[in-house]
C-alpha cells in the first residue's frame, strides 16, 4: 500500500486581529518563540503558522488545539509528543503543514524573492553540475525557479535525516527521487517530490526511506 502524506498550504499574510486570534491556542513555549521577532509582521505570520498547525492536527486527531503537546526530538525538532508525524515550513506569506502517519516526513517552501542572485548562490553551495543547471536558465526568472525547486529538495531531504544545515546543500538532488543527505551522513536513501503551491513560490516534500508516497494538498480554511 502506497503511504500518503497531506500537506496542508496555509496563507499568513491576514489582518492584525485575525492573526492575533491564534494566540490563545499555542503553548507557552510557542508565546515565547512568537515575542522574539523583531518585525511585527513576521510575528503575525508565526501565530497564524503555529495557530492554524493547532487547528489542522486537532480536527485530524478529534481533539482540542489547546491540548496538542509538542516536545523537540534530538535535533530540536517539535514533534507531537502522540501522533502522527509532521513537519511546517514557512516563508513569505505561505507556510505548509505535512502530516504522514508514520514515516518521518520534512517539507519545505521558498518564495521566487526578488534580489536574489541564484547563479552566484548555486556556485557557492551547490554541486557544479547543479549549479550549471541554475546558470542555464534562459533569464533571472527562470534561474530563480531552478534555483529554488532544488533548494526546497535538499531542505526537506535534511530535515528528514535531521541534518538541516549549509552542509546539505551539497546533497545531489537534480533529476533524483531518492536523496542521500550529506550531514549526517548515512547509508540509506530518502524518496523526495514536488509540492504544488501557489504562483511564486517553489516547495518540495521528504519521507523517511526510498518507498513511494503520494502527496495531497489541501488548502487550509479558518472557518
Amino acid at each position: 500500500m502506497t503511504d500518503r502524506v497531506k500537506v496542508w498550504v496555509i496563507r499568513t499574510e491576514t489582518a492584525t486581529t485575525t492573526a492575533e486570534r491564534y494566540l490563545d491556542l499555542l503553548d507557552d513555549t510557542e508565546r515565547l518563540h512568537a515575542a522574539d521577532f523583531l518585525r511585527e509582521r513576521d510575528r503575525l505570520r508565526y501565530l497564524v503558522a503555529h495557530g492554524a498547525r493547532r487547528l489542522i492536527l486537532a480536527h485530524e486527531l478529534t481533539t482540542t488545539p489547546e491540548s496538542l503537546t509538542f516536545t523537540a526530538d534530538p535535533n530540536g525538532k517539535p514533534e507531537l509528543s502522540d501522533g502522527p508525524r509532521t513537519s511546517l515550513a514557512h516563508d513569505g506569506n505561505l507556510a505548509l503543514l505535512a502530516i504522514t502517519p508514520r514515516r518521518t516526513v520534512g517539507v519545505d517552501v521558498r518564495q521566487l524573492a526578488e534580489g536574489l542572485n541564484p547563479v552566484d548562490m548555486s556556485e557557492t553551495y551547490f554541486l557544479p553540475f547543479e549549479a550549471r543547471y541554475v546558470a542555464g536558465g534562459h533569464d533571472l526568472l527562470e534561474q530563480t525557479d531552478r534555483y529554488a525547486r532544488l533548494w526546497t529538495r535538499k531542505e526537506a531531504a535534511a530535515k528528514v535525516a535531521g541534518g538541516v544545515g549549509w552542509a546539505n546543500t551539497r546533497a545531489a538532488v537534480l533529476q533524483r527521487d531518492l536523496v542521500a543527505c550529506v550531514e549526517p551522513a548515512a547509508p540509506h536513501r530518502h524518496r523526495v517530490a514536488p509540492v504544488e503551491v501557489p504562483a511564486g513560490y517553489r516547495a518540495a516534500v521528504a519521507l523517511f526511506g526510498e518507498a513511494p508516497f503520494r502527496v495531497d494538498v489541501t488548502d487550509f480554511e479558518d472557518s
